[in-house]
């Protein structure tokens, strides 16, 4: 009995000091408090703690027959909360006698060798080994193609647009060469009659204007001459506007005041028939 006590004591320091040591480290790393206080407390803990353990658990309070000396005191490790709490009354201490009692002993398990489970398994049945298909020979001679008729493209109406659109700008727009272009060929100043208002032309505004007047250019048919490497000039060297010139139409616009009048033009202009 004094062997049990002595167990049941050390089980209970032993858990005291892992709760005091969790408070300690509780107040330290998570509460921020000093070494002093966690330390202080961690102790305070295995103390009460510890108490408490050995009173409730080891003393061999309220179980039967401790006042006389002939009853068992309960161990640590085998009382539960709930048993103790039923020991502390005599009919509580009867009930749990008789359950003890009454618990039915478990049934030995049979051992099964692995022998035996090896022959309960059902054996696997055999392959069938899987017939070959025969493979089709390739027939050594095979018909000629017919060739077909060479037979020219039909037009399409897109291929017609686009002959149309190329046909329009050879005639009115000429299409800008690749590369820098050459510089429009200018006038050292206007005819007598004076210079033309070139900003009638869609696209050129008065800095434009001023621009192609710096080149020498004054008249519409000064415009009306130049070829795709006069456009291709005028198309890089706007500042600010590249490509206008291409964009606009200027060529195609100025040969129409050439041609067919202001007046003309300019009822061409509203549909931007250019």
């Amino acid at each position: 009995m004094e062997d049990q006590s002595q167990g049941c004591r050390g089980k209970a320091g032993i858990w005291a000091g892992i709760t005091g040591l969790v408070v300690a480290v509780f107040l330290m790393v998570v509460a921020h408090e000093t070494i002093f206080v966690g330390v202080f407390m961690g102790l305070l803990t295995v103390l009460l703690f510890g108490g408490f353990l050995i009173w409730a658990f080891c003393s061999g309070r309220g179980a039967p027959g401790a006042a006389d000396g002939t009853g068992d005191t309960p161990s640590l490790e085998d009382t539960t909360p709930v048993e103790v709490f039923n020991a502390q009354s005599p009919e509580g201490a009867a009930a749990h006698a008789q359950a003890v009692a009454a618990a039915p002993t478990p049934a030995p398990v049979p051992e099964v060798k692995a022998a035996e489970v090896e022959a309960s398994k059902p054996a696997p049945a055999p392959e069938v080994p899987k017939a070959e298909e025969p493979k089709a020979e390739p027939s050594k001679a095979e018909p000629p193609k017919a060739k077909e008729p060479d037979v020219a493209p039909e037009a399409t109406p897109l291929a017609a647009m686009s002959a149309q659109v190329e046909t329009t700008a050879e005639a009115g727009q000429p299409a800008a060469a690749e590369g820098e272009g050459k510089k429009p060929r200018g006038l050292k100043q206007p005819r007598k009659a004076g210079a033309d208002d070139l900003k009638k032309i869609e696209g050129i505004g008065p800095k434009l204007e001023e621009v192609l007047n710096g080149w020498g250019v004054w008249h519409y048919d000064q415009i009306a001459k130049w070829g795709p490497e006069e456009v291709a000039y005028a198309d890089q060297n706007v500042p600010r506007f590249k490509g206008r010139c291409s964009r606009d139409k200027w060529v195609a616009q100025a040969k129409i005041i050439v041609d067919e009048g202001m007046d003309a033009f300019l009822e061409r202009a509203k549909t931007n028939d250019y």
